[in-house]
């Protein structure tokens, strides 16, 4: 005679349906189910931490995680919740991730994309040749080579670490490279490439530093790039239609090669570099920025200094790139009365700035979308940039802007401190100031920047 299922029981085969078939919402509904039943349901907790995870809401996921954690002490279901821990701390607490990480290897045979996890936090928390480490115990079983790549290029090893980011192109991780116009990706051979954008514009600015100015292919970019870069790269065709997916120009083009911005580097940049500027602001934008400055703040005899400090998104590490508008407030604002100052955030920053009506504020030119040629004609019409690590670093230092960069403790690899402790790859006019690994205090830092900023002056007066 066969055993009737109970209801609990029925409900666990459509929660493991669900996870099979990777239904995010019916993971969550059935788990649900299961745990008003059954509160205390271990697999119930981690299939919903799953689907939370699985639906982008890491913070939700890791307190349920948590809890599934804190329910049980079998060492066979740890090992999973534990590395779901992990994935779900990594953008946001690289160092708890990797404590997470490092518990779950206790709970036998880990699989071969934790040992890719690991690289990828191991590099975020300054452990760059850990992280090679880490992604040689992943062997064969599992394609690390994205989070290799950055490794190596905070270790400084370009040459290695080129060819290992242009074998990330169309992942999961890089998926706006998967763009070849049925064209065979360029090696360095004669004839026609279309160099195309990805990710966003800051990383644009970046890799396209390293193409030659005299560059006479193609230029496939954001819409906010296109005039930027066709001024920049006279000679080659530039499209703002990274974003568009039906395309009539590469029918009139006629190329034979295409290569992501990327891969830029392993042609032009096999060892570090430090660039000059080669973006090209428009002339009669800058010289209307200039009139506007000299009209909204005509009295004031020291430089005009665009300020950013806020740093990335909460994805890309946002909570230790920004620096408390406070320390701006009170350690430059409030100590340089003779400065113009110009609000360069790309956030709404009317809240903050309400009591320094002395802080100009072209909102209209620094927010998300805005014309990047507006921008980069404001940025040119300043003395200095100083600044969170954030786009405004690529523009700035692309451009030629003295730009001093407020560097994080484990900062992004651009950042490396192999670049030299108060450089930075790729921009020759980008000076860094660092936080202390020790302290990770902002507010040395700040007053590191008030330090040169007097001297400047003094230097500007002598």
């Amino acid at each position: 005679m066969t055993k009737l299922k109970t209801e609990n029981e029925k409900l666990v085969e459509l929660m493991q349906r669900a996870c099979a078939q990777r239904d995010t919402m019916k993971m969550l509904t059935t788990a649900d189910e299961l745990l008003r039943r059954e509160p205390t349901n271990v697999d119930a907790m981690f299939v919903a931490g799953t689907a939370f995870l699985q639906g982008g809401q890491e913070g939700l996921a890791v307190l349920t995680l948590n809890a599934a954690r804190c329910a049980t002490k079998d060492p066979g279901r740890l090992g999973a919740i534990w590395s779901n821990i992990g994935v779900g701390l990594h953008n946001y607490q690289p160092e708890e991730a990797y404590r997470a990480f490092k518990e779950a290897l206790k709970y036998g045979d880990a699989p071969a994309s934790m040992y890719d996890n690991l690289c990828n936090v191991a590099s975020q928390i300054g452990r760059h040749a850990e992280a090679i480490e880490w992604s040689d115990k992943a062997g064969h079983g599992w394609d690390t080579t994205h989070n290799r790549a950055f490794a190596l290029l905070h270790l400084g090893r370009w040459k290695e670490a080129w060819p290992c980011y242009a074998g990330s192109v169309g992942t999961e991780a890089r998926p706006k490279t998967d763009r070849t116009f049925d064209l065979p990706r360029w090696k360095g051979q004669k004839g026609k490439v279309i160099i195309h954008g990805e990710q966003g514009v800051g990383d644009e600015i970046m890799f396209m530093s390293m193409c030659p100015a005299d560059f006479d292919g193609v230029i496939e970019c954001s819409p906010r790039m296109e005039g930027l870069f066709a001024r920049s790269f006279p000679k080659a065709s530039v499209y703002g239609t990274l974003l568009q997916n039906y395309l009539e120009w590469p029918l009139e083009e006629r190329a034979d090669y295409h290569i992501e911005m990327g891969g830029l580097g392993e042609f032009y940049a096999p060892h570090p570099i430090r660039l000059e500027a080669f973006l090209k602001a428009d002339t009669a934008r800058s010289l209307a920025w200039r009139t506007w400055l000299d009209n909204a703040a005509p009295i004031k005899p020291g430089p005009r200094v665009g300020i950013a400090w806020t740093g990335g998104t909460w994805a890309t590490g946002r909570a230790k790139r920004s620096i408390p508008w406070e320390l701006f407030r009170d350690k430059l604002i409030a100590q340089h009365p003779d400065i113009t100052f110009v609000n360069l955030e790309y956030e709404d920053r009317t809240d903050e700035l309400a009591d320094h009506p002395d802080v100009l504020n072209p909102y209209w030119a620094t927010k998300k979308g805005a014309d990047m040629d507006d921008l980069a004609a404001l940025v040119s019409s300043l003395d200095l940039v100083i600044t969170a690590t954030n786009s405004t670093v690529d523009v700035a230092g692309a451009l030629g802007v003295p730009t001093w960069a407020l560097v994080p403790h484990n900062p992004p690899w651009r950042y490396s401190e192999v670049a030299g402790e108060n450089e930075m790859w790729f921009y020759e006019s980008v000076r860094t100031f660092r936080q202390n690994g020790a302290d990770k205090d902002w507010a040395r830092v700040m007053n590191n920047v008030t330090t040169a900023l007097h001297q400047m002056k003094l230097k500007a007066a002598a």
